[in-house]
């Protein structure tokens, strides 16, 4: 049976600068990483910090296809502001004014959630560093405990081998030692009772015309 080691297990403490050191990559992007499961269950641990890096990747795509869109909401803002410049100053119109103040506003909005949307982009990569560390120390918590299981395993293995071999080995002796027994004696009895009698015997005995040697 497979046993666990009793002693409990150290939980491991890493440094954020081993990500930068090591240059980690997502985990969840890592084929290598991904591979480690085939056979292994992810905790709830795992799962939740996993789901949390998705969260935040899937974030961080909707900021940037954000900025983008509110940036050309602004050049086309700027550039309507260009086109009614000379009915507002040159022909005083009012309605080419209200116009521009609405397109400044928007303008002024723009610039407001922008800044926004770049202060959490900014955020993002730091809260992905951390939740990925989180999950490479739950990751190496559940990956070694296997590992020192499947050690533990692999002894028991490999002393059960060294046991069958030895066995094998008593098995094959015994059989060759038997089999020459045997076929000395059926030598012995063919040259003292000769085949006919042998064959009668064979059939009482063995069922058969001739034995097996």
């Amino acid at each position: 049976m497979w046993k666990l080691f009793t002693k409990p297990v150290r939980k491991p403490k890493l440094d954020v600068r081993i990500l930068r050191k090591n240059d980690i990559s997502l985990l969840p992007l890592d084929g290598r990483w991904n591979n480690l499961f085939k056979n292994t269950e992810k905790t709830t641990d795992i799962l939740k910090c996993e789901e949390r890096i998705k969260e935040l990747l899937k974030q961080q795509s909707s900021l940037i296809a954000e900025l983008e869109e509110i940036q050309v909401r602004k050049k086309k803002c700027m550039q309507s502001i260009i086109k009614l410049t000379p009915d507002a100053f040159d022909n005083n119109s009012e309605e080419a004014k209200k116009q521009m103040q609405l397109c400044q506003k928007e303008i002024k909005r723009i610039n407001e959630r922008k800044r926004e949307i770049e202060a959490n982009l900014n955020n993002i990569p730091g809260l992905l560093n951390e939740v990925n560390l989180q999950l490479l120390e739950y990751t190496i918590e559940l990956v070694y405990v296997k590992i020192r299981s499947n050690q533990k395993r692999v002894e028991e293995l490999e002393k059960l081998i060294e046991e069958t071999r030895t066995k094998l080995k008593e098995y094959i002796s015994e059989k060759e030692l038997l089999a020459e027994e045997g076929s000395e004696t059926y030598s012995y009895f063919h040259d003292l009772l000769g085949a006919e009698e042998l064959e009668k015997l064979d059939r009482i005995f063995f069922g058969k015309k001739k034995r097996k040697l």
